[in-house]
């Protein structure tokens, strides 16, 4: 196996979808009732870790961490190893939803409704998926109890959250050992996305590496979170100037692919 890749701090091995997929597998065998962390980052909850010790901590710790973002491969070849593909939390979210026998699947996240509105689609959408509760993002410290109890007497086998990096990776990290549930994925935008409330940029934009840049054009708000992006990139092309590592850039791959 290709030796893993540190990016600013964060470790990542060079595991492929197929690769994800037997995780999630192995995690969905074990029965010892502990919630598995699974953690798709990318190059703003890289950025994000930084200056947050108890979420670079969560990165360290996760049971699965898989590179979400063209930037983190592109910055594992500039610093001379390479990761073979992007695993995202789409990938891994439509994947346990389309498995078979199906898992029972809680949606945590959004706002009031989105949940439930992607439960009804995923539910028309993928006959015989198990949707066995759903529950906003828009709750305080003081209602995670109530939350956290959902969730458990829900039965579930996996739980998809959707709250926002950090804050879904450290209610997961917090209650691994209180959900019940074999796994917990923090995964972003994914359930607007099921709800329909958002799309995926076009496959154009995908391939390009570009996505970032689409939905900056969508949502003008995201400017501030994606200039980690440009400190991203200065950060890891300085260290790859200091190690003096040579790029595993493959031909006609351009260094605007950093998201």
């Amino acid at each position: 196996m290709a030796s893993s890749v540190n990016v600013l701090g964060v470790e990542f091995y060079p595991v492929t979808k197929a690769g994800a997929y037997n995780s999630l597998e192995w995690m969905l065998s074990r029965n010892d009732k502990i919630t598995r962390v699974v953690v798709t980052a990318n190059p703003i909850m890289v950025m994000t870790a930084q200056k947050d010790p108890q979420f670079m901590d969560i990165l360290s710790r996760a049971d699965l961490l898989v590179p979400d973002g063209v930037g983190i491969l592109w910055a594992a070849r500039k610093l001379g190893k390479r990761l073979p593909e992007r695993v995202t939390g789409v990938d891994l979210s439509l994947y346990l939803l389309r498995r078979k026998p199906a898992p029972r699947i809680y949606l945590l996240g959004g706002r009031p409704g989105v949940a439930e509105k992607a439960r009804l689609n995923v539910q028309r959408e993928i006959p015989g998926a198990r949707i066995c509760g759903t529950h906003h993002g828009y709750f305080g410290p003081a209602e995670e109890g109530t939350v956290v109890g959902s969730i458990r007497s829900a039965k579930a086998d996996v739980v998809l959250v959707g709250m926002g990096s950090p804050r879904q990776e450290k209610f997961i990290w917090a209650h691994r050992k209180s959900l019940g549930a074999k796994l917990a994925i923090g995964v972003g935008g994914v359930l607007d996305i099921l709800a329909g409330e958002s799309k995926r940029a076009p496959e154009i934009f995908q391939r390009a590496g570009l996505e970032w840049l689409y939905r900056l054009a969508r949502e003008p708000r995201r400017l501030r979170a994606d200039l980690k992006l440009l400190e991203f990139f200065f950060k890891v092309q300085f260290l790859a100037a200091f190690c003096k590592k040579e790029p595993e850039a493959a031909s006609g791959e351009a260094d605007h692919e950093f998201r």
